[in-house]
């Protein structure tokens, strides 16, 4: 080649790798959205009757479209599930509310991952994975979250980066506000957009702009109000859609939509929904409800959208929500820290591109808040300590085992007359046959019976005595007014009854609740028992932490100064204890213990400014 050729040619070269060059900004954007309490059927494009929802339909028609994928029966170990590619009850949620809504503090989340991978980090709406310091999102590795107050649909409040905010305007175009108004700043960046619906969640109401036309319709005004919910949220879908159109980011932004559970049927402002009601819901006629391991609790859309790189296209592979995350960090390429723990879930990535074919290994452990222990007064609220985990025995739980051809269920609920009868207490159903599970198939399949059941008991086995499974919340004690949830407790005595959001039957000598603490400023701390009602007075309580215990009264104040504790980095653990009545009512006992205030000596003002989640 002649120098001057050659020169040309290499000229060339360097051209084109300009002019094709990756931009800096390469790794996709994610926005992943989720709706609470939305059933597959709960969309227009699945035959819903009533519901309208052509933003959500427009996004599923450009999607890869999964017609085979799970989610947990119940909102928080969807969640915990989510954003940790893990079986949730390994990351110590399983449940709502109590104490058994934390994801332990040292579980790697789908947000620290991006944001240890160059992404700008964003979530607004639900969280339902932790409310004291530590565990809100801007502790978990998001720059920006705001916690909605949970179920606060119409002048949506809660906490902004730990600050307080309220707004005149329903929770749906909240978070969707958030959401665009961090795009808009982070535009030319890689960000990860977390928009957490609250809707359609019970108390059913919304906009009249979108309850009124289904009134007129012939729709009651709960069943309106619940439709309207799915609408409203719809459009402000839209809106969100439409702003990464206007923005040109629609081509480098993978869009997820999914739902945390199943459809539930009761609204505490509302009552229940009709039978025909309920069947008019659910055209595709699936079993359960949420909170149940049967399909209906656990089926959900999944759209998945990156226009110009993924076809449109329905796939019928079985995939997890724990699978999600597992995918974006292959789709990111983004390094796991040396802590990660492993991932339960598996990458679809293949399918996503259209490599649809092969085997699917998948196994996913099926189980919710419903954790069977043969105790007195245990309930779905009540702390799963070392005694709770010795009497839970794998023959009493309600849980399952899916793969992709079978589904196996063991105690599941039996509360409808048209389920299929359990062969003793299991069933089997082949999922490619029978997705509808209307018929068991444990005696005509033995073998594959087997196989499955061994199985899920390795699995319940795992986790079960997984050291770390089940943990409950541990509280941070900074120098500010530090809370500690009362109805949160490590440990309770066996007469104790936990309640969503109380502790309640603390009344006997003896009867004790543990808090397990993190000491992060060491000093002098004025502790204070904060309680609903007035049933405790009269009643003698101590306080126990290591070689320090204060014994006093209770009062019937609603919040009451105990004592002063002298707490180090190595205090781990307090204990409340009954130690006796002095009241004339025999029946005094605690029953509304909602928290513990820790004040540091010297900050006693920090006191009035403590503001934090119901």
């Amino acid at each position: 080649m002649q120098p001057i050729a050659y020169f040309c040619a290499i000229v060339l070269l360097f051209s084109s790798h300009i002019l094709y060059a990756e931009p800096e900004h390469s790794r996709p954007n994610i926005v992943l959205i989720t709706a609470d309490d939305l059933g597959f059927d709960d969309l227009s494009i699945h035959a819903s009757p009533y519901i309208s929802t052509p933003n959500i339909d427009r996004l599923a028609r450009e999607s890869v479209r999964f017609s085979d994928f799970t989610v947990t029966p119940v909102c928080s170990t969807t969640r915990a599930a989510l954003l940790s590619g893990r079986d949730p009850y390994k990351t110590g949620v399983s449940g709502v509310h109590g104490g058994r809504d934390f994801m332990a503090r040292d579980e790697v989340l789908m947000s620290d991952i991006l944001l240890n991978a160059g992404y700008k980090t964003g979530t607004w709406g639900k969280w339902h994975i932790g409310k004291t310091n530590g565990y809100f999102p801007w502790d978990r590795g998001f720059d920006e979250g705001y916690y909605a107050e949970l179920y606060q649909h119409q002048n949506s409040f809660g906490w902004l980066n730990g600050k307080k905010v309220t707004h005149q305007k329903w929770a749906s175009e909240v978070v969707t506000d958030y959401a665009i108004d961090f795009i808009e700043r982070n535009q030319t960046t890689p960000f990860f957009a977390y928009v957490s619906y609250l809707a359609p969640h019970e108390p059913w109401v919304a906009p009249k702009k979108f309850s009124d036309p289904l009134i007129k319709q012939g729709l009651r005004p709960a069943i309106a109000n619940l439709y309207g919910m799915v609408n409203e949220m719809d459009e402000q879908i839209g809106r969100l859609l439409a702003r990464l159109d206007a923005l040109n980011l629609s081509d480098n932004t993978v869009v997820i939509f999914l739902s945390d559970n199943g459809p539930w049927w009761d609204s505490s402002n509302a009552g229940a929904m009709l039978k025909e009601e309920w069947y008019q819901r659910n055209p595709s006629k699936l079993k359960g409800n949420k909170g149940q391991s049967w399909q209906n609790g656990i089926k959900s859309p999944l759209f998945i959208r990156w226009k110009d790189h993924w076809q449109a296209r329905d796939v019928p592979r079985y995939v997890d929500v724990k699978d999600i995350l597992p995918t974006l960090t292959e789709l990111t390429q983004a390094k796991l820290p040396a802590t990660h723990k492993g991932f339960d879930g598996l990458s679809f990535l293949n399918y996503l591109t259209g490599e649809i074919k092969g085997d699917n290994n998948r196994e996913t452990y099926i189980a919710s808040h419903d954790v069977n222990v043969d105790l007195p007064n245990f309930n779905q609220w009540t702390p799963i300590d070392r005694k709770a985990k010795a009497a839970m025995h794998f023959a009493n739980q309600t849980i399952g085992l899916r793969t992709e051809q079978y589904k196996l269920l063991l105690n599941p609920a039996a509360d409808r007359p048209q389920y299929p009868q359990a062969t003793k207490s299991y069933l089997l159903f082949d999922m490619q046959q029978d997705p509808l599970e209307s018929h068991n198939i444990v005696t005509e399949k033995p073998v594959v019976a087997k196989s499955m059941i061994s199985k899920l008991k390795a699995k319940f086995d795992e986790i079960h005595d997984d050291p770390a499974s089940f943990r409950p919340p541990v509280y941070q004690i900074t120098n500010q007014a530090s809370l500690v949830n009362g109805f949160g407790p490590a440990a309770t005595s066996v007469n104790v009854l936990s309640k969503p959001h109380h502790l309640s039957n603390l009344k006997q000598p003896g009867d004790f609740a543990r808090y397990h603490i993190d000491v992060m400023s060491a000093g002098n701390y004025d502790l204070y028992i904060q309680q609903d009602n007035t049933d405790s007075a009269g009643l003698e309580i101590s306080i126990e932490l290591n070689e320090q215990k204060i014994t006093t009264e209770l009062n019937g104040l609603e919040n009451q100064l105990i004592g002063t504790l002298k707490l180090t980095p190595s205090d781990t653990e307090f204990t409340l204890k009954v130690v006796a009545n002095n009241s004339i009512k025999p029946w005094t006992s605690i029953s509304g213990l909602r928290r513990f205030i820790f004040v540091p000596d010297g900050k006693q003002s920090s006191f009035s400014a403590i503001s934090n989640p119901y």
